[in-house]
């Protein structure tokens, strides 16, 4: 059994979850979500950990939870529109204890110049596209240095769930166009399994990961998809355990991470792999 670099783990690692607690299926509520979430933030995987993901139809409910001095990495997701989200900002603008990173929305067609134009100083957003529109779409975004692509890689249907291929073609034209992107839903758990209870079968974030590696190394989209079907967690633990911090940089540069409703059980499963340190 080889030994991972701990310099290219951290690396890949870095920042790699955002917390979506108060999404589907695990529909955590708000007062619950987000002490959990301080709670992560000052835990030992700290460093995994991303922005708290929040609804503009929920950022009334997420204010009064936050005490005066806190300082909530704040991603917005836009499930009331363009021009809901346009709002949101404005609110945010005086409200030291949200630090606004990020926002996601679906492809807003013609709206996406204003929607860029109009993003607050540092914020990027992350353009959700289907794998359908990857080939018209995933153009509209690119050399626009504030803007990503993002992949829906799961959900409450099976039909949510992107092949293998498909996820494989997006990578890779991303990684040709030179465009970062997230991936949401879907990614609770580091390998690709079928869940016992739903009968969907899942991808695997570290599959998508080591994907994302060999589509940023150049790779041709049939290698990336062989990749995303493997199922054999040690084969893929030990895939991680060989990159170098090279490896892991250029990957991360194209896939920026992914949002989970859990952030432990991505946890459990990297620790179980041997991948990060058990407590």
């Amino acid at each position: 059994m080889s030994t991972a670099d701990p310099g290219a783990l951290g690396v890949l690692f870095a920042e790699l979850i955002d917390d979506a607690a108060l999404f589907p299926p695990g529909d955590a509520p708000m007062p619950e979500a987000v002490p959990a979430h301080l709670a992560y933030d000052a835990g030992v995987h700290s460093g995994m950990l991303g922005r708290f993901l929040c609804p503009v139809s929920k950022l009334a409910d997420l204010k009064p939870l936050l005490d005066e001095d806190a300082g909530l990495r704040l991603g917005l997701i836009a499930d009331t529109g363009v021009d809901g989200l346009l709002a949101a900002f404005a609110e945010l603008e005086d409200d030291d204890r949200l630090i606004l990173e990020t926002a996601e929305i679906r492809h807003p067609g013609e709206r996406l110049d204003e929607l860029e134009r109009r993003l607050p100083y540092g914020v990027e957003a992350y353009i959700e596209i289907a794998p359908a529109d990857m080939r018209s779409l995933l153009p509209t975004v690119t050399g626009r240095e504030l803007l990503h692509a993002k992949l829906r890689t799961g959900g409450l249907t099976a039909e949510a769930f992107p092949t293998p291929l498909a996820v494989a073609e997006f990578l890779v034209g991303c990684a040709d166009l030179e465009l970062g992107l997230k991936c949401t839903a879907g990614l609770h758990n580091a390998i690709r399994h079928t869940d016992a209870g739903t009968g969907f079968t899942h991808h695997g974030f570290l599959n998508v990961l080591l994907a994302a590696e060999r589509a940023s190394d150049g790779a041709e989209i049939e290698d990336v998809a062989a990749v995303l079907a493997v199922t054999d967690g040690a084969d893929l633990a030990e895939r991680v355990k060989a990159l170098t911090v090279e490896d892991t940089a250029r990957t991360r540069d194209l896939f920026h991470g992914f949002g989970s409703c859990s952030f432990q059980e991505p946890i459990d499963d990297l620790s179980k792999l041997g991948l990060l340190p058990t407590e």
